[in-house]
């Protein structure tokens, strides 16, 4: 009798647990619901402001004015990208020169709904001289394909450092790419190739289907 009793309270307990063990897995997942390409909030069509990490600039660094659509009154171009060619102009209080480290993810946020946000998709190097302010061409790509494109007229700020996995999983692909204009010499045409490549890959994740037809393309790009 011992034994039926026994016998009966385990067949109880692999029962339960298998209702049980199921369900937890099915409250998990449904718990951390998976990104979709093309609505990602601020990003596509999609309202609102892109979400992620706060980025601060250094101390000794701060902007000299607002951040101006178009390319500067100057050769010195970093970064990669042509639809949010941003203007941005920064000064060094410091006595001694510093090299800003723009991190890939960076938004560069249009202050008007009719342009473009732009996207710094790998990590960008820009030396400003000791007590000077320093005007850089910053490329930037497009995250809202149906929006305009960076303009003399247009004015941008700063954004977070984006928090979208579909994103992240491009800038790790491109992370040791030849794709930023400092990599190539003046008016190479292998760079508007290149660069041409990568927004079709960032519009697949921010207007449409994902980076799925776009992923051969990238990994054809040269290494640095």
């Amino acid at each position: 009798m011992m034994k039926l009793r026994q016998a009966l309270v385990l067949l109880t307990a692999t029962l339960t647990l298998a209702f049980v063990l199921p369900a937890c897995k099915k409250d998990k997942k449904d718990a951390a619901p998976k990104e979709k390409p093309g609505q990602i909030k601020g990003m596509g069509d999609m309202a609102g402001t892109p979400e992620g990490t706060p980025f601060e600039l250094p101390a000794s660094i701060s902007l000299a004015g607002k951040i101006t659509g178009s390319s500067c009154d100057t050769v010195y171009e970093r970064g990669s990208g042509m639809h949010v060619e941003v203007c941005i102009a920064l000064f060094n209080s410091s006595g001694t020169d510093v090299t800003l480290v723009v991190p890939a993810g960076l938004v560069i946020l249009a202050d008007e709904e009719r342009y473009q946000h732009g996207l710094v998709v790998q990590e960008t190097r820009i030396l400003l001289k000791a007590g000077q302010i320093t005007r850089c061409s910053l490329g930037t790509y497009c995250i809202n394909a149906s929006k305009a494109s960076s303009s003399a007229s247009a004015t941008y700020t700063i954004g977070p450092i984006t928090n979208s996995v579909l994103i992240k999983e491009l800038l790790d692909l491109l992370k040791n790419k030849k794709i930023n204009v400092e990599d190539y010499p003046a008016d190479d045409e292998a760079y508007g190739e290149a660069s041409s490549a990568v927004q079709g890959a960032v519009w697949g994740i921010t207007d449409f289907e994902g980076l799925q037809y776009f992923r051969d393309e990238l990994l054809k790009l040269p290494n640095k």
